[in-house]
């Protein structure tokens, strides 16, 4: 059983391009793949990168970590007893809130 890990951050904006070039000249990130609506920076030892267009969810702007965990559903429970999940558990994922109300995704190990 693997224990919870940061996997991914995602940076949520209205100017895609214009921000991963930036990460790509200012910090020499390497793009791995480009979609539609993303931006995937190879991981150097870390968590993956991603600059992807704005979406209805979240509706916070700025940066949003992602956390894999082995017990999906356990997690989800404890969030919404914190009061912490926001909405209802989707496709294999749930946003919640850290106390200081930081927008966190929350994957199943696969």
């Amino acid at each position: 059983m693997r224990g919870p890990a940061l996997t991914n951050v995602f940076a949520f904006t209205d100017r895609r391009d214009e921000v991963a070039r930036f990460f790509e000249e200012v910090l020499g990130l390497t793009s791995e793949r480009s979609h539609e609506d993303s931006v995937w920076f190879a991981p150097g030892g870390g968590a993956t990168f991603t600059v992807h267009d704005r979406e209805d969810e979240p509706s916070e702007w700025g940066f949003v970590p992602w956390f894999h965990v082995s017990d999906l559903a356990a997690a989800f429970e404890r969030a919404r007893s914190r009061g912490a999940s926001i909405g209802e558990m989707r496709e294999g994922y749930f946003f919640a809130h850290d106390p200081d109300g930081r927008v966190l995704g929350v994957r199943q190990w696969q």
